[in-house]
């Protein structure tokens, strides 16, 4: 029914008592967006209450680290949410963003409607991005739309939102069912891919093509009065940006209909090219439907994490000790042939060097020791495998290579939003963007070689496949393009570790193996978002011209009366 955003900023701060600023602040007497101060600690108080009581029904129940679940009422696995929590700072209420050693007010948080019309506003005090600011604002739209209305939710923390609501109870159950969370499609990347699948709002039913960062737009139009709201008054602050924003709210409102027509136009193209897409793929769309809700269920399933993940990555660890072994032993066996031509020079240095070597390779070979003796029967069995199966050694070294250019791009990504945010203009904040885009250039050689290293990788997959040295229902992984490549869309191969990873059942499934339906799944999922955005606008503009025809009958009404007088 409705579609609103959450986002906080940290930029729009102010100051303690800047230069007595407190002695000359009379009240705001205008009506004012922020919610009431009074309003936002008891929601903080009540959450506090909430988590207290579930940490204590939480150490009755404990689940061991190993456990990977989906928790009530959730779509993804634990280990899921784990890495999106680590990837965002706004995830860690914990983290200092802003220090209230020096400010009095932290920055804000607003609640949007999907036309980047500003609903409420929460004024923050604390370092950081504390969950109860969101859940105050949720509060409020609850309090102002009928009990029976559904809402989409977009946020950049959107999965771990959910989370907290349901595994602490803040909200009654009806509540909640009437909400639907995603993820701002500009920081869909620094989610897992499992949490993008359900999250994303090109990927979930029901929320078009909104893309959640009104927020952001709200913050580039408040830029301007960063400087002079640092040493304001509290009053004064308010009134200001109630005053922007009802000034950014009327003129949304005056170019409501241009926004409408420029909407419709954008969705228009976008179906065009979605059936087109169809049409090139030849494939039921029925079918198609079927092979998505397959492939949701088959990547948002919980993983065995210890007896697969763990295993893995010990593996991983043990092959690479092997190589580290080899080389010092190489090293020891260069320095003997040396010692047996007599070409050394300086012989205590040699000795030394050579003591050295060894240390090491003695050092290396027990740790590696230790390690194969850890091994499970199942671990042995696999590094076993990889030994004799050049196929799986490949692929390995594929999938450490993916990984890395993965988190690469999401490193790169998250400086580069640092730089975009980069508001203020002063002398210490130009050398920190100076020195972070340097910085982003300089890895750009790096991040390349890793692509072409993974995509020669690849070729050797597919060749091996091809002269039947693979294992059985081997798929060849897609080489990474250097085109797009920073871009980071949702759709991008560099999400899906195709061919890298095992399958369970024998043959793999059409979603993964065959070309043309990882397109049509595409294709078929933009087409209904674009239905969805077609609906929505068509109904919105059904609103526009009642309000409109509404307003026009006021006016006349009240000439005809005046004239009467």
């Amino acid at each position: 029914d409705c579609i609103v955003c959450i986002d906080a900023c940290f930029t729009q701060k102010r100051s303690k008592n800047p230069r007595g600023a407190e002695g000359h602040d009379p009240s705001n007497p205008s009506q004012t967006f922020f919610l009431p101060p009074d309003f936002v600690a008891k929601m903080e108080a009540h959450v506090e209450q909430c988590r207290s009581r579930g940490q204590e029904r939480g150490r009755r129940a404990p689940r061991t680290a190993d456990d990977d679940i989906v928790e009530e009422g959730m779509q993804v696995p634990v280990s899921v949410l784990d890495g999106c929590g680590e990837s965002f700072k706004a995830a860690d209420e914990k983290r200092e963003k802003a220090s209230t050693q020096f400010f009095a007010d932290t920055g804000l948080m607003a609640l949007l409607c999907r036309h980047d019309r500003v609903l409420w506003l929460a004024n923050m005090t604390t370092a950081g991005e504390k969950q109860h600011y969101a859940l105050a604002l949720i509060q409020q739209l609850c309090l102002h739309i009928p009990d029976t209305m559904r809402v989409g939710l977009l946020y950049d923390i959107g999965c771990q939102l959910e989370r907290s609501l349901r595994k602490w109870n803040f909200f009654d159950h009806p509540l909640l069912s009437r909400f639907q969370f995603a993820i701002s499609v500009f920081h869909a990347y620094g989610h897992q891919w499992p949490c993008q699948v359900v999250y994303h709002p090109r990927k979930r039913p029901g929320f078009g093509l909104s893309d959640g960062e009104g927020c952001e737009r709200l913050w580039s139009a408040l830029k301007p009065l960063i400087a002079p709201l640092r040493v304001s008054g509290f009053h004064q602050r308010m009134f200001v940006l109630d005053m922007q924003v009802r000034h950014l709210d009327a003129k949304s409102l005056s170019a409501f209909g241009i926004w409408l027509n420029r909407r419709w136009a954008h969705c228009q193209a976008r179906k065009r090219a979605a059936n087109t897409g169809l049409r090139s793929c030849g494939i039921e769309e029925g079918y198609l439907h079927d092979q998505w809700v397959s492939q949701v269920e088959h990547q948002t399933k919980p993983g065995p994490r210890q007896s697969k993940t763990k295993v893995e990555e010990e593996i991983g660890r043990i092959l690479e000790l092997e190589k580290l072994v080899n080389a010092r032993e190489a090293t020891i066996r260069q320095l003997e042939i040396q010692l047996m031509s007599n070409q050394i020079d300086n012989y205590p240095s040699f000795q030394l060097e050579m003591a050295d070597a060894r240390a090491q390779h003695d050092k290396l070979s027990e740790s590696l020791r230790r390690r194969r003796a850890a091994l499970g029967v199942d671990a042995k069995g696999s590094l076993t495998r990889l030994r004799q199966n050049k196929y799986l050694q490949v692929r390995m070294n594929a999938l450490a290579v993916k990984t890395r250019i993965r988190e690469r791009l999401r490193r790169r990504k998250f400086e580069l939003e640092r730089i975009e945010r980069a508001y203020r203009h002063t002398v210490g904040e130009q050398r920190l963007r100076s020195h972070t885009e340097m910085a982003v250039k300089r890895r750009e050689p790096t991040l390349l070689r890793l692509v072409s290293t993974y995509n020669t990788l690849c070729g050797i997959l597919a060749t091996l496949i091809r002269q039947r040295k693979a294992v059985r229902g081997a798929v060849a992984p897609h080489p990474i393009s250097r085109d797009g490549l920073y871009e980071l869309d949702v759709d991008d191969d560099i999400w899906q570790d195709v061919g890298l990873v095992d399958d369970d059942s024998v043959d793999p499934p059409p979603w993964l193996a065959d070309e043309d339906v990882r397109e049509g799944i595409k294709y078929l999922l933009e087409r209904d978002r674009c239905l969805e955005e077609e609906d929505r606008v068509a109904r919105e503009r059904c609103h526009l011209q009642e309000w409109l025809k509404a307003e026009w009958d006021a006016v006349v009404l009240a000439h005809t009366r005046c004239c009467e007088c």
